[in-house]
């Protein structure tokens, strides 16, 4: 009999298409700008570099704290925890974000656990 996938709540997608779209941008401002610095650094593609990267770092921040809804029973998780590791089963020992590394063997999770209903779910 197969397993069925662990459903998914799109957490590291969050931070994956972040990524893209500031490399994304970053491509398009240095593949557009002009031969020499002095006429890039004038042009108006170079004006829009700081204000993206400001709010690049605005959305990291904002896209890490924002909490998970369980795909099995709906209910909202934090998404800082004292979190138990996938991959070594060790707890964290103090709240942490479920985005970081582990703190015994620096793997990023994978899976979590809802905490009403225990089901496992993919980030």
């Amino acid at each position: 009999m197969e397993e069925k996938p662990l459903q998914s709540v799109f957490f590291h997608f969050r931070f994956k298409f972040l990524a893209i779209t500031t490399i994304a941008f970053l491509m398009y401002v240095i593949l557009s700008g002009a031969g020499e610095f002095d006429e890039f650094a004038k042009s108006p593609e170079f004006k829009m570099l700081g204000p993206f990267l400001l709010f690049a770092m605005a959305l990291f921040f904002t896209f890490r704290k924002f909490p998970i809804k369980c795909p099995h029973c709906h209910k909202i998780l934090p998404t800082k925890k004292n979190w138990r590791c996938p991959e070594c089963g060790q707890e964290q020992g103090k709240d942490r974000y479920l985005i970081d590394k582990c703190r015994h063997c620096k793997q990023v999770p994978a899976t979590s656990f809802c905490d009403d209903c225990k089901e496992e779910f993919r980030l």
